[in-house]
């Protein structure tokens, strides 16, 4: 009893923390409501009623968050949507779905949306795959008259000096052709003598040779026409194309169509990069091959360049200098204070007749200063930019200072009964430093030329232009300037130097006429000298990052008939349309064996069941892409594909992951499972770390492709993996191996 009580005192402990719990997290649930956060709220009411399966308020606060969180994901994704941001519109209506499968709006809403995802991705692929597209167009038969298949065999015509109606309706007997004339038809007397060839050779070397041309009328009818233009222009077929170019100038391409093809209806659209050309099916040919050849993508350089400009400053003063390089001689007989002013002397008449040496004072210099000082000095100003640029185009760099300019110009008007001119001045702005101008063109080789334009320039002096009463200062202006072109290979560098401004200066100081004694110029004088030099450095470097595609069929020639009669090779079918395919040949029964021969011995039980089965080894599973990468808080997408499937019913797997790095936000069927547009039915769990899906059809898919979706946000910048712990594929037979986990690279 004692026992039993224990157990009972547990139970009734556990059901009070339980209850607990579960009220924890419904009073969670309404505080995130009032907030109105109800994916939160809809996640604590699920909570508190795992914990508490049979309370009815529970049920209610859940059912009305996830009608609340519907109505928000809803309302978010219109938003989304009038952003053009259809992902991110389709995800929030996906989400808004799962919470209220009853929001009927939010379902009506995520088919057009997705219906309008498809038809982007449709014509994303399509500009995608435009040289296809234009491959397959150019391949497509030209929509002109042929005869009916026939039989190819080579025939045999020798007539003497008979009727060409006679010979060419002989011909056409032959081939089961009817042969009808032009009303202007003209019959003459020939001879033809033709062995070993075809109906639609020997009807081309008869009309051709007797000025006369064939059109094919329907299946069974070939008229002959005298070789005019008149009939031609009855006659020829005429066809109109569009040609949408990708790289070549329209304008100039016309002009080329008219001056080398003589197509003379042929105009350009510039907005959208079109040439119409109306003309016969060789005219169109021909204007095919000259858009093809001239039709081909710029050359894209990107040119390294390097400014160095140094400055060379050298300063050298030496020599014996005197403290004062003037020496006087002073009167002063008395030596009294105020005896000398002025340079005057006052002295009394009876002391002249005592002068002597002693009443003069000589003044010398009192000291020597010895220099022998040098001083250099070096600047280096470093420029390094990276230019990029299409062929032929220019692309310019400008360093250094705007400096404005004036420039004054003369209105004339009248004033007080005669005639004035009223001076307007404005203001120019001009670059002063280094100005570099460079337009690369790539040859068919890989060289790169390179017209340079170079100019650096320094602020002079300003200089009076004015007059004295008016002045008007404007600045000057030290200019180099370097044009040419380079030819360079990808890669090399050429360095261009010797781009010198230099000035010199020197200063004496000494006694005068002591400059030209050889040795006391050298003791008793003073020099300074300064030199000032500054030199410009440049260095280019042409790399090659797209160069002219040519192809050996762009260096080939291509006959187009004569002067008179255009005729590409291939631009007509072929007279009759494609033969019938002849009968296989009777299968023969295979000899019989020989009677000493035994027969060929079984195969080992071992290699039997080495061979696997051709479904197992044909069906496998990949992620596409293996290694995909996302930016951290934005979202990519990765899809799980089937390839060889032969019967799919669906598709169960569960997707682990690492949710500090990633988040799976979203799971959709894939297009093996969508393309017919069966109904799938989608089952998710959506946790941190964890997804299971299953997607089931009612009718089977067979082929290759994507069997699901995942949409998945990156978080935490480096490397992280998503795999796969299980695959089932329904109606497959047996299960493909997971494949291997998904690398990914989350950057910042």
């Amino acid at each position: 009893m004692r026992h039993r009580g224990l157990s009972v005192l547990l139970i009734l402990g556990l059901i009070g923390q339980a209850g607990c719990a579960a009220q924890m997290a419904y009073r969670s649930g309404q505080r995130e409501a009032r907030k109105g956060n109800w994916d939160m709220a809809v996640a604590r009411y699920t909570k508190a009623l795992s914990k508490s399966p049979d309370n009815i308020p529970y049920k209610i606060a859940l059912e009305n968050a996830r009608v609340q969180a519907s109505r928000q994901h809803l309302e978010t994704a219109r938003q989304q949507l009038q952003a053009q941001d259809l992902d991110r519109a389709a995800e929030e209506l996906q989400i808004a779905s799962n919470y209220d499968p009853a929001n009927k709006a939010a379902s009506d809403e995520l088919l057009l949306v997705r219906d309008r995802i498809r038809r982007r991705d449709e014509e994303r692929a399509r500009r995608s795959d435009f040289e296809a597209v234009k491959a397959r167009a150019s391949a497509a038969r030209v929509p002109v008259p042929v005869l009916s298949p026939r039989s190819q065999a080579p025939i045999s015509l020798k007539f003497a000096d008979q009727s060409l109606q006679k010979i060419l309706e002989s011909l056409g007997k032959l081939a089961g052709v009817n042969v009808i004339f032009d009303s202007d038809y003209r019959d003459k007397r020939w001879s033809v003598d033709l062995t070993g060839v075809t109906f639609e050779e020997a009807l081309y070397q008869i009309t051709f040779t007797n000025r006369f041309f064939y059109k094919v009328l329907d299946q069974n009818t070939v008229i002959i026409v005298a070789e005019t233009k008149a009939k031609r222009t009855q006659y020829d077929d005429n066809l109109v194309r569009t040609f949408y170019l990708q790289n070549a100038d329209v304008t100039e391409t016309v002009q080329l169509l008219k001056s080398l093809a003589g197509l003379q209806k042929a105009a350009g659209t510039v907005s959208l990069g079109a040439i119409t050309v109306t003309g016969t099916a060789d005219e169109l040919a021909l204007a095919e091959r000259i858009i093809e050849a001239n039709d081909k993508p710029r050359g894209e350089v990107m040119i390294e360049v390097r400014i160095l400009e140094v400055n060379r400053t050298r300063a050298k003063n030496y020599g014996i200098e005197l403290s004062n390089y003037g020496a006087a001689v002073t009167f002063s007989p008395t030596g009294g204070e105020g005896e000398t002013a002025a340079g005057i002397t006052n002295v009394r008449a009876h002391l002249l007749s005592s002068l002597n040496l002693s009443d003069f004072v000589v003044s010398i210099p009192s000291s020597l200063f010895s220099r022998f000082l040098q001083t250099e000095s070096t600047v280096k100003i470093l420029a390094s930019p990276r230019l990029r640029a299409a062929e032929g185009k220019k692309t310019a760099l400008k360093i250094g200072t705007e400096v404005p300019i004036p420039i004054t110009t003369f209105t004339a008007a009248a004033q007080g009964g005669n005639q004035t001119f009223v001076p307007a001045t404005s203001f120019q702005y001009r670059n002063v430093g280094v100005n570099l101008e460079l337009t690369p063109r790539v040859s068919a080789a890989g060289d790169v030329l390179l017209e340079l334009q170079t100019e650096f320039s320094l602020l002079g002096d300003n200089r009076n232009v004015g007059s004295e009463a008016n002045p008007l200062n404007v600045p000057t202006f030290l200019t180099r300037n370097v044009n040419g072109v380079l030819r360079l290979h990808d890669g090399e560098t050429s360095l261009i130097g010797g781009l010198i401004q230099g000035r010199d200066a020197a200063t004496f100081r000494g006694v005068a006429g002591l400059q030209s004694i050889p040795i006391l110029n050298r003791l008793l004088t003073s020099r300074n000298d300064e030199s000032d030099e500054t030199e410009v450095v440049i260095s280019i470097t042409p790399h090659l990052l797209r160069g002219p595609k040519l192809s050996e069929a762009d260096l080939q020639a291509v006959n187009i008939g004569t002067k008179e009669l255009v005729r590409v090779p291939g631009a007509r079918p072929s007279l009759f349309g494609e033969p019938e395919p002849s009968p296989p040949p009777p299968a023969q029964a295979p000899p019989a064996p020989e009677e000493t021969a035994p027969p060929p011995p079984p195969p080992a039980p071992e290699a039997a069941a080495a061979e696997p089965p051709a479904s197992a080894a044909q069906l496998r599973a990949l992620w596409s892409p293996a290694e995909p990468r996302v930016k951290a808080g934005e979202i990519t997408t990765l899809s799980l594909v089937l390839v060889g499937a032969r019967t799919v019913n669906g598709v169960e797997f569960q997707v682990v992951y690492d949710p500090e790095a990633l988040q799976v936000v979203g799971v959709d069927p894939g297009t093996l499972l969508t393309l017919d547009q069966q109904s799938v039915a989608a089952e998710r769990q959506l946790e941190s770390g964890r997804v299971r899906v299953s997607f089931t059809r009612p009718v089977p898919a067979t082929g290759s492709g994507a069997v699901a979706v995942l949409r998945v946000r990156g978080f935490q910048p480096g490397t992280a993996s998503l795999a796969i712990e299980s695959l089932v594929v329904p109606g497959a037979g047996e299960n493909p191996a997971p494949p291997p986990a998904a690398r990914f690279v989350v950057e910042p």
